[in-house]
């Protein structure tokens, strides 16, 4: 387990960022502005980002992660897909399509097509005559790799990089040109000390740099032009002004070879987690305000974002993206709810933190004893949870096994969907502290046990709430026995008749039958002597006198007054303190 010192790593980690950023700048910056091919790449895929003024570099962790920042795309906990329509001015469509799919959390893979169409226009030859139709049109195809280096004590990506690999094209008439160009992306979280302690998810600072689209140049004939080469320095504060409403600003600096220095301004505001409403400014934008603004709707599966970015006299360019995801989102705070883990990656995180997460879930695990305790299994469930979330060590447990027995229990007896039955098994009645005796017994690993208390359950009023009888199929199905029709009955009353069974089985010399039918006495009363001296005469006659010596001390001990049990174990030699003969 590694330990990070705190402020020292993050001051190192910032002031190596900000320092890339300044070595890239001059190598970014060498061509003039205006020199560069391939300027579809320069056209932002994203809505989302688009709306926020492109300031989106430390933002993305999505689908469009693989164009903006690779190293946001370890940070996509589920396989998604997003497409994007740009109308554009005079007769350009941009389209893009992107999918990502996690190998696992931490680690994620991503896949980019691009394409940008401008009808076809007419075409004129070295001395301006007319010529045809010329069609133009560019593509670009890629891979991109994003990987979490290092994780916080909760195991969340800190540290991300990001590679991404891609094939660009362009036609013009009957001539083409092709390259292939690199993407490079680092993403650095920083998080506050108490977090967990929260209702609501915490504040965040993101602080990222981009490099995109180094490689050799598009060759038309004999002249090379080079790519629109960029380098990036963004940064984003995340909060959450409401508990179900988040806010984003974001500021990104950009330094390209074929644009002068420009900084881009972003923000985005979500209500309800469900209506999200950006604006930003481009200060890269040489025609128009480079004002921006966009909308966005969120549904369980399905995201709709729109941007809109006037250019003056030219009109106003219109983006429609789409983004799918596959499978629900999880929580990105550790009491909201299960939280993915960057597993791969390397643990940094002080030692403190670390021994305070555990102590918090000890105190989870206390107040899930609480309320198992009290019967409020739901309330107990969600405790456990946030303890596994806090330390998920707990998992491969014991309170592993009991997070999943309690969960049998919730989802058998639908005490979520109909809560009102938690109510019932709440109340002190002997039906339901029967049936929390079952429970309890079940969940502590104790099958048998609970299997016996279910059928006293329900046998308490044949004709009460269908709950019990479902309880005892549970449990039927749990220890993969049938229910006993002849044994649904109250307590007393099949102690009774287990013990009738017990004496019928050893008159007929089937003494195992009458072990096991004294055993389940003593499971549900154990201090019941009768079963106890039964269990020690059947353990005799099998011949195995160290249990039936067991056995007798047991009955003699609920009842000194048991003289027949005593004279037999006098002359047996089994006085207390005396070993068998």
């Amino acid at each position: 387990m590694r330990h990070s010192e705190g402020y020292p790593f993050i001051s190192h980690m910032l002031a190596f960022i900000v320092g890339t950023f300044f070595a890239l700048c001059s190598p970014a910056a060498a061509s003039n502005a205006g020199d560069a091919s391939a300027s579809f790449l320069r056209f932002s895929p994203s809505p989302r980002g688009t709306g926020m003024g492109e300031a989106y570099t430390s933002v993305s962790e999505d689908a469009y992660s693989a164009w903006w920042n690779p190293a946001g795309l370890a940070s996509v906990d589920g396989a998604g897909l997003a497409a994007t329509y740009n109308d554009s001015m005079g007769d350009v469509v941009h389209q893009y399509l992107s999918a990502v799919y996690p190998i696992h959390y931490g680690s994620t893979l991503g896949f980019t097509l691009t394409r940008l169409g401008v009808a076809p226009f007419q075409g004129y030859d070295s001395q301006g005559a007319k010529t045809g139709q010329v069609g133009s049109s560019d593509y670009s195809v890629g891979g991109a790799y994003g990987r979490a280096l290092l994780k916080d004590e909760i195991e969340r990506p800190v540290l991300n990089v990001g590679v991404g690999v891609k094939m660009i094209g362009e036609k013009l008439g009957n001539a083409s040109a092709n390259t292939a160009a690199v993407d490079l992306g680092v993403l650095y979280y920083i998080r506050p000390a108490n977090y967990w302690m929260r209702s609501v998810p915490a504040q965040e600072l993101r602080v990222a740099l981009s490099v995109r689209n180094l490689g050799p140049g598009l060759k038309f004939d004999r002249r090379s032009s080079p790519l629109p080469v960029s380098v990036t320095l963004g940064g984003s504060w995340h909060s959450h002004p409401g508990g179900n409403a988040g806010l984003i600003l974001s500021l990104d600096q950009t330094v390209a070879n074929d644009e002068k220095y420009h900084p881009d301004f972003g923000a985005e505001y979500v209500a309800y987690q469900l209506l999200s409403f950006r604006a930003g400014y481009c200060g890269g934008q040489s025609v128009g305000t480079g004002l921006r603004v966009g909308v966005g709707f969120h549904l369980s599966l399905l995201d709709i974002d729109y941007s809109m970015s006037p250019y003056g006299e030219l009109g106003a360019m219109h983006k429609l993206g789409v983004s799918m995801r596959f499978g629900a989102p999880v929580a990105r705070q550790p009491l909201a709810g299960k939280t993915a883990r960057a597993e791969k990656a390397k643990l940094i995180a002080p030692k403190e933190k670390i021994e305070k997460l555990e102590m918090f879930a000890k105190d989870f695990l206390e107040l899930a004893q609480k309320a198992l305790a009290e019967r409020k299994y739901v309330a107990a469930y969600a405790d456990i949870q946030k303890a596994f979330n806090l330390d998920p060590g707990l998992v491969n447990g014991e309170w592993g096994r009991v997070n999943k027995r309690l969960d049998s229990i919730i989802v058998g007896l639908k005490l979520v969907a109909i809560p009102q039955r938690e109510q019932v098994l709440a109340r002190d009645s002997e039906q339901t502290n029967l049936a929390a005796e079952a429970i309890s017994a079940y969940i502590e690993g104790k099958e048998l046990k609970g299997f016996l208390f279910a059928h006293a359950a329900s046998g308490t009023d044949l004709h009460g709430d269908v709950m019990y009888e479902e309880l005892l199929n549970m449990m039927s199905d749990y220890v993969n026995m049938p229910v006993r029709r002849d044994e649904v009955l109250p307590l007393e009353a099949l102690v009774k008749e287990k013990l009738r069974k017990a004496a019928g089985w050893f008159y007929d010399q089937h003494f195992d039958a009458a072990v096991r039918e004294c055993e389940e006495v003593s499971i549900i009363d154990e201090k019941n002597p009768v079963a106890w001296t039964r269990l020690g005469s059947a353990y005799f006659m099998m011949g195995d006198k160290d249990k039936a010596k067991r056995a007798y001390r047991k009955a003699v001990q609920l009842n000194p007054e048991d003289r027949m049990t005593k004279q037999l174990m006098d002359e047996q030699g089994w006085t207390q303190g005396t070993e068998s003969k």
